[in-house]
């Protein structure tokens, strides 16, 4: 659902949670950007049982919609967890005319040690495990890099399922560590606060009462 608030851009930003989640878990950076952005998109999916390919042709879809419209001046696009990896491969199929930029939120980029060792139980039932595996020829270790000019990564501190250099790609132009959980960064004020100056300005923001580690 589009918020139709009065912003001070004439932005869209759609945002994309990750594995076995729902778009609540979203909520609160809905908060934090809509008073700075024309329209926020939560967009939920069905995320267990269907292949990472399925999720994101299904989003390149709502992107291609989006754009149809011209309601806007640029596409963002904020994602989580697996929710990047499907952002990487929604923009492989359709890359909006003027697509903004892109901040992933502890993206599995180069895989999961975690899914790798509970794909042989559960991957049958729950495919995306088995794709999100950090082994050379899983299927996030060979996506080709997204083909966007400004990235932004932000890696959990304390990430339990998503080691801090699972998260890089190298293509990124900035890359912080926040303090918090994979699934807690969502929720946290700052989270909120770097994701919406990276949105307006290319860059996170960098101050010695907001963060240490940097990429």
């Amino acid at each position: 659902m589009i918020n139709r608030k009065v912003p001070h851009r004439a932005d869209l930003v759609v945002l994309v949670h990750g594995l076995a989640a729902h778009r609540l878990m979203m909520h609160s950076l809905k908060q934090s950007l809509q008073c700075a952005f024309a329209g926020i998109v939560n967009w939920g999916y069905p995320s267990l049982f269907s292949p990472i390919e399925a999720h994101g042709q299904a989003l390149a879809e709502l992107l291609e919609q989006l754009d149809a419209k011209g309601e806007h001046d640029r596409i963002h696009l904020v994602t989580h967890s697996m929710g990047s990896i499907i952002g990487r491969v929604a923009l492989n199929h359709y890359m909006p005319r003027q697509f903004g930029r892109f901040v992933m939120i502890a993206p599995p980029n180069r895989g999961s040690h975690v899914a790798r060792h509970l794909a042989p139980y559960l991957g049958r039932i729950c495919p995306p495990l088995v794709q999100l595996a950090d082994e050379e020829a899983s299927f996030v270790c060979s996506l080709p890099p997204p083909t966007v000019n400004e990235l932004g990564i932000i890696a959990a501190k304390t990430d339990f399922l998503v080691l801090e250099p699972s998260t890089r790609l190298g293509c990124e132009c900035d890359h912080i560590v926040l303090p918090g959980h994979h699934s807690s960064l969502l929720w946290r004020r700052e989270t909120g606060e770097q994701v919406r100056h990276f949105l307006e300005n290319g860059r996170f923001k960098r101050a010695e009462n907001t963060l240490r580690a940097a990429g």
